[in-house]
């Protein structure tokens, strides 16, 4: 029984062994102590660096963040250590590996599982694992720092194999493992992907369905299914702590709720659906021809920025414009060019190309694989491509987005590839599977074969090779490489023959990609044939197909994760050190201010926030209230709501060196104050536009549904030496210190958000109205009082309790039910042991 138990497993450590060595090889500047230069990353540390000091200050959980966007939760951001137990699970996984190494072991070992599960043989399992893991769009998601998506997309096959593994009967093993793989998923939380991984659930379930009612075997579905529903529950109970409060704050954000505002055409856009904006949410719609990336990396021109060599149309046309050649060499090391010339307009940073031979063997299931699965799959694989096209298939994706449950929640619809990428895998392992099984006759693949290399073989060359000749190549961002070259070169004729020059260099990458294409196919269509021939036994056949995938792959996925992509930490820290401005303003003693940095992109940068409490910052995820404020006064650059932020300090360019400045703002109105006046508004539009002549320091505009709280018609009483000071900072709470002689309404400088945020007078809770539109108001009894705002959101602590003893018991259960699996499957062998005499 030994002897068997080590026979079995160590076909599996040697897999683990390749997919180890593997990413270890391919992410070998890890090994020098280098890390990945992630644009995100950098967005994530800004976003991040106030709440993560606070924790280390005082060990108090950050509930909210002041440093992006005038105020927010820090759900999204960084809560400290959390009470999911699935967080040491989500380590071992992936064996304590260091970062990327170990998304893309994750990825394999996934995918390994899932053919396993699925009976695939070892090299079709090991073939699997590395395609899954190697599709380009998943180094490019590692090398922007798009870290949570890796790791649940990585995390998808092991979902599969768990559902799968329960409707083949084995419930107890099949429930353990969709309960773990979906708890993990979940924790990693990005909502995107989860929803793309319910979806494939969804076809998987109405797939097993028919298959079972079709051979008679409902009761069994049912009773699997009974247990995936308890399975899931029990996934998605370790992650309360994120999903409350995600929800909760998604009815306050641009995500899932709407603005009060109907002032103009853009309020009215955005408020058809409960959700993102359609136009906002439709930027990087994958073009429908573009989907054929899939077998030609470059067929629309590779990435947005692209470095060419000595050997292209822009090197050749430089040098005969008269650039010296040693001079344009430089030029050419130095700069990236525009070469995507497809549909999504903001550009890409590369393809999504899940290779040319996984393609081809793709094409052949089709044909060889008669499985019930093959349609659920298929299924998964159109509503993948249909989604990923966005508003370039608008017929369907308009009505999708305003009526399908919780889709126009998300943007950037060519995510949606990873459905297809995933599922193109699965049915190229289905189809060598069928090759090597035996079922069908040696000629019956030979015909099959024959068809699938001449359709694939078909597709590139009238596409690639003759649409090289044919396509039109010019590109979104043309109009501004003009301009560019223009200014380079001395006039718009000169800068004209430089576009052409580009769109010569975009035809040549499209045939050189599409021959390279055709040629992994025949050595892949070969060793299939040289097998069925007789010329080969099955091994050496799968291990070139094997070995011509990654290389494949490698290939491509080195233009967007390469060697130059890993740099020192030093480097990343250099990006993060401040300016002379930055260190200027930072010398003020006072603990809270606000500061606007126009040197950047304002909302959509969180390098500000690094430094200081920030106007800006980056999120997808903003409330409505301060969208609408920056949409309607802050980008009018109305000082008095700029004011009333608090807004201390504006960092702007120098006229003469470009540098950031530091640029004192003497009117901004500190942390708090009493108002003289009320202007009572009877809907948002009018207290919005109110804003608009509004004198902030002296009066505020309420809308009238606060009345109750401070009294119909409420007008202050304020003397002039009337004050409200902050006396203690914190990220969860504040406090003042007020003194006047009448009752007075006091505004403070904090973004309001009713889900948490509860004021006390002397001990005492006290309402807290919407004023100003985005802030924070309290009606002040006369006299001195002390003063405290607490951010105490019982949903996040309940979150955690919930969190905390839910994690715990699933960890449990899915030990007992695994070493449950082993005795039994223990027992069997014993069984299938024949006696000895």
């Amino acid at each position: 029984m030994k002897q068997n138990w080590l026979k079995a497993i160590l076909p599996h450590l040697a897999a683990i062994g390749i997919f180890i060595l593997l990413a270890t090889v391919y992410c070998s500047p890890v090994l020098e102590g280098k890390i990945v230069n992630q644009s995100d990353m950098m967005n994530v540390k800004g976003m991040a660096k106030e709440a993560k000091d606070y924790y280390e200050a005082t060990g108090e959980t950050p509930l909210w963040s002041n440093s992006m966007f005038s105020g927010m939760p820090t759900y999204v951001v960084y809560t400290g250590p959390g009470k999911n137990k699935l967080t040491i699970v989500n380590q071992l996984v992936t064996l304590g590996l260091p970062a990327p190494i170990n998304m893309l072991f994750l990825a394999m070992i996934c995918m390994y599982l899932l053919a396993c599960i699925l009976d695939f043989k070892y090299w079709i399992r090991v073939l699997g694992a590395i395609a899954f893991a190697f599709c380009s769009y998943n180094l490019i998601l590692i090398d922007v720092g798009h870290v949570t998506k890796m790791y649940d997309i990585a995390l998808m096959p092991a979902v599969l194999a768990g559902i799968i593994l329960t409707y083949r009967g084995r419930l107890i093993g099949g429930a353990a493992l969709t309960a773990l793989a979906t708890g993990l998923l979940i924790y990693n939380n990005h909502l995107q992907m989860i929803y793309y991984t319910l979806i494939m659930i969804i076809c998987l379930v109405i797939g097993a369905f028919i298959h079972a009612l079709k051979n008679q075997e409902l009761p069994q579905f049912f009773k699997a299914s009974v247990l995936l529903a308890f399975a899931g529950v029990l996934a998605a109970l370790p992650a309360m702590d994120s999903l409350l409060t995600t929800k909760e704050y998604a009815d306050y954000t641009m995500r899932g709720s709407k603005s009060e505002l109907t002032l103009g055409k853009e309020d009215a856009k955005e408020n058809k659906s409960t959700g993102l904006d359609i136009d906002y949410a439709y930027e990087w719609s994958y073009g429908v021809p573009e989907s054929f990336t899939f077998m030609i990396p470059g067929f629309v021109g590779n990435s947005s920025g692209q470095k060419l060599g000595t050997g292209s149309h822009v090197y050749e046309q430089m040098v005969s414009l008269g650039a010296p050649a040693a001079q344009v060499e430089q030029y050419m090391e130095q700069m990236k060019f525009p070469l995507y010339y497809g549909a999504q307009e903001r550009g890409t940073s590369g393809p999504v190309y899940v290779g040319a031979i996984i393609c081809f063997l793709f094409i052949l299931s089709l044909l060889v694989v008669s499985n019930w699965q093959k349609w659920w799959l298929l299924a998964v694989t159109i509503i993948g491509f249909i989604l990923a096209w966005g508003k370039n298939f608008g017929f369907i994706n308009d009505f999708l987005f305003y009526h399908l449950p919780l889709y126009n929640k998300f943007r950037a619809p060519s995510q949606a590839l990873v459905l297809p990428s995933l599922t193109f895998v699965i049915l190229a392992c289905w189809a060598l599977q069928e090759v090597a099984n035996g079922k069908h006759t040696k000629e019956e693949l030979l015909k099959k074969l024959k068809q699938a290399t001449l359709i694939s073989g078909g597709i590139i060359v009238v596409l690639g090779i003759l649409g090289s000749m044919f396509w039109n190549f010019s590109s979104h961002s043309d109009a501004t490489m003009l301009n560019y070259f223009g200014q380079m070169l001395g006039g718009e004729a000169n800068a004209k023959l430089m576009i052409r020059a580009l769109e010569k260099d975009r035809s040549s990458l499209l045939l050189k990609d599409s021959i390279r294409s055709l040629v992994f196919i025949a050595i892949a269509a070969g060793a299939i044939w040289a097998y069925l021939k007789g010329k080969l036994q099955w091994q050496p056949a799968a291990i070139i197909i094997v070995a011509a995938v990654t290389i494949d792959l490698v290939q491509v996925d080195r233009n967007y994760l390469g060697k130059d992509s890993f740099v020192d930490e030093s480097v990343l820290t250099s990006q993060l050190s401040p300016s002379q401005a930055d260190l200027q303003i930072k010398q003020d003693p006072d603990p809270y201010y606000r500061v606007f940095n126009l040197t950047t992109s304002p909302f959509d940068d969180a390098i500000p926030s690094y430094f200081h409490k920030n106007i800006g910052g980056y999120s997808p995820a903003k409330l409505w209230i301060y969208q609408d404020l920056i949409t309607h006064q802050i980008s009018k650059n109305n000082m008095h709501v700029l004011n009333m932020l608090n807004t201390k300090y504006f960092i702007v360019p120098d006229q003469k060196t470009g540098q950031p400045v530091a640029q004192r703002n003497p009117d901004a109105y500190g942390n708090a104050w009493f108002v003289k006046g009320i202007v009572w508004a009877p809907d948002a539009n009018t207290e919005m536009k109110t804003l608009d002549y509004l004198d902030t320091k002296d009066s505020a505009v309420v809308d009238k549904r606060f009345a109750k709280e401070l009294g119909n018609g409420y007008q202050p009483i304020t003397d002039s030496s009337a004050t409200i000071k902050l006396t203690k900072y914190g990220l969860n709470s504040l406090e003042y210190a007020s003194s006047n002689s009448q009752e007075g309404l006091g505004v403070f400088s904090e973004i309001y958000y009713p889900a948490g945020w509860n004021a006390y007078i002397d001990g005492k809770k006290t309402d807290i109205v919407r004023v100003n539109y985005a802030l924070r108001g309290l009606k002040i009894p006369a006299g001195q009082h002390k003063i405290d705002l607490k951010f105490e959101p019982t949903t996040f602590f309940t979150g955690q309790k919930i969190s905390s003893i839910s994690s715990t018991v699933l960890v449990i259960l899915v030990l007992g039910a695994f070493i449950f699996e082993i005795i039994a499957a223990g027992k069997k062998e014993e069984k299938q042991e024949p006696v000895s005499k």
